[in-house]
């Protein structure tokens, strides 16, 4: 239902109901919000939120000088209509969906249209589509009425998980295999958009909510009679659709193919209870059918349509808290249910109740537009706080009551991406198959199937984001995997952050690292000249997105002077000494706090 906008001793410094409900939880601890941050610092902050990439000087200065009361707004509105989001936010939901591009496990097949649901997802985001239908094509967007190719490619979701379709055994074992993969589907399908493990309960019981096996088996048996096929997507018809049996090495793929999981032309199949998750020890016939414990009334229809339009209904609060929590979370680094994928008894009790079931109301009101809930939460003045510790930090240490905005370092991925802007390499090109940029040559003898190619050197093809990095199971691309890119073998609601020395140390000894550097210098020049003062100046504006101070400058300055005398010691020729110092400075900066992380 949707609360009541609470009042506060202070209404003049909100911006927004989500204000109201923050202020007056911190008003009973005698708080209020920390001050706004500076332009730059929100500019900044807004960029790497909504499309994953720092702004540009020119997009920094416009802002800081202009004097229009809406011009916040204004950026909002055009970063959320930019293609760049949804790359940004569409990497965010393929980390819920396990997507990769190959199989995993001894044989790490390649997928070689698995890309295509990739594409799919970032389209979907860049389209605003209601999340109503986006939860119902990727469950059953073979079953919608007139379904296009794209709703079919949308149900790889179920089939993003790892497979070992070549050595899956027989007889028993194959069984257990296709267990194992209806598993997969049925615990992601209720972590991500419910927030519920029913996978828990796949052997008895779950042990913590009011969750039985009977409902995980029914749950299940709603996919049971689906099965892998392989659309041909040229000359696709929605009432006739090309259909190709499902096999994995021996399976030579067109590249206008698309997997995708249907139950059209299979028979029925019986679901049984399986004591103790045991294909040897069946129990009584179930039939289909949702949760118990969230059941208004029963269905009969074995449809995964009847699933999806049931998740995906109006009346279905877990589903709209859920979603509403996860982008929350994007944006300040944790969710108010802390849990993104567990709001059961295990998981962690929402800070802020009444304003979650607040977002999760603003979010079905508007016909399921992320966008829209976007906007309301980066105008908010929760949203617009500075990351400066106030007396905050004694009542509340870890920001639970958001006090202040809380500084976060960047994801793998735009940091990957910042590094290739700043050099000026970016390329922009949108979709397609993923890309393999180099890896260091010993580590490819880890991969001994699906090889990843040798690259000596890398060009334009391997410097688009890194949403398009080519996502291998059993060898993950090392410099996002090192800064905390996540398995592919679960659906990964939060990443973890970790702090390390080998993060600091891949950016001073990586070859693409010294590369962009080289690059950044390039431009450096191009755009500044020849005096070192300037290039300084310019080298961390464009790295920071602001001006430095006097002392920088001059620092950075006698820097430049210094390694380049090193350097021609070491034989460098005058004009190459000069360069590469400054790639050597640009580099330093790619290493600092402030580029890697963002208040």
């Amino acid at each position: 239902q949707r609360p009541s906008i609470p009042s506060v001793q202070n209404p003049s410094i909100l911006r927004s109901p989500i204000d109201a409900f923050v202020l007056s939880r911190l008003e009973k601890e005698e708080l209020s919000f920390s001050p706004q941050a500076a332009k730059e610092t929100l500019i900044r902050r807004l960029y790497f939120d909504l499309i994953g990439l720092p702004p540009t000087l020119e997009e920094i200065n416009a802002f800081a000088t202009d004097p229009s009361p809406d011009a916040y707004e204004g950026i909002v509105d055009r970063l959320l209509a930019s293609p760049r989001y949804g790359e940004r936010w569409g990497r965010h939901w393929l980390d819920l969906a396990r997507y990769a591009d190959s199989s995993g496990f001894h044989q790490d097949f390649d997928r070689p249209s698995a890309w295509r649901y990739r594409d799919y997802v970032i389209d979907s985001f860049n389209q605003d589509k209601p999340y109503a239908q986006f939860i119902t094509e990727q469950l059953a967007g073979d079953l919608i009425p007139d379904s296009t190719a794209q709703s079919w490619i949308a149900t790889g979701f179920c089939r993003n998980g790892p497979s070992n379709d070549d050595n899956m055994g027989k007889g028993l074992a194959k069984v257990r295999y296709r267990y194992d993969q209806l598993d997969d589907i049925v615990a992601t399908t209720s972590n991500v958009f419910l927030g519920l493990t029913i996978g828990c309960a796949r052997c008895h019981d779950h042990k913590y909510d009011p969750l039985t096996q009977r409902d995980y088996y029914q749950f299940l048996a709603f996919f049971n009679s689906a099965e892998p096929k392989r659309l041909v997507l040229d000359q696709f018809q929605a009432a006739k659709p090309s259909l190709k049996p499902h096999t994995s090495k021996k399976d030579k793929w067109s590249p206008i193919s698309a997997r995708v999981l249907t139950d059209r032309g299979q028979k029925v199949r019986a679901t049984h209870i399986l004591w103790r998750g045991d294909v040897r020890n069946q129990g009584p016939k179930v039939t289909v059918n949702v949760p118990s414990i969230l059941r208004s009334k029963s269905t009969t229809q074995r449809s995964r349509l009847t699933l999806a339009r049931w998740i995906s209904d109006v009346n279905n609060p877990l589903t709209w808290r859920v979603m509403a929590n996860r982008i929350w979370a994007h944006h300040f680094g944790r969710g108010l249910v802390a849990t993104p994928s567990n709001f059961g008894k295990q998981g962690e009790r929402p800070t802020h109740p009444r304003l979650l079931d607040w977002l999760a109301i603003q979010l079905r009101g508007s016909g399921g537009s992320m966008k829209a809930l976007h906007r309301k939460i980066v105008t908010s003045a929760t949203y617009r706080q500075s990351s400066t510790s106030t007396a905050g930090a004694k009542v509340d240490p870890k920001n639970h009551l958001l006090w202040r905005m809380s500084k976060r370092r960047l994801e793998a991925e735009p940091l990957r991406d910042t590094i290739l802007h700043l050099s000026g390499q970016l390329n922009l090109t949108m979709g397609g198959p993923g890309i393999k940029p180099r890896v260091r040559p010993e580590l490819l003898n880890a991969s001994q199937r699906n090889k990843w190619p040798v690259v000596k050197k890398e060009g334009p093809q391997h410097w688009r984001r890194s949403v398009y990095v080519y996502v291998k199971r059993q060898l993950q691309y090392p410099m996002l995997e090192l800064f905390d890119a996540p398995s592919t073998t679960h659906s990964c609601a939060r990443r973890n952050k970790s702090m390390v020395p080998t993060q600091a140390l891949v950016l001073m000894n990586d070859e693409f690292v010294h590369d962009q550097a080289r690059y950044f210098a390039a431009r450096v020049i191009r755009e500044v000249g020849q005096s070192r003062e300037a290039q300084v100046q310019q080298a961390l504006k464009l790295a920071l997105g602001k001006t430095p101070s006097q002392r920088r400058i001059l620092e950075g300055a006698r820097f430049l002077q210094k390694q380049a005398k090193i350097l021609r010691l070491d034989g460098f020729a005058k004009e190459r000494a000069t360069l590469q110092a400054l790639a050597d400075f640009c580099q330093v900066l790619m290493n600092l706090s402030e580029l890697v992380y963002v208040e």
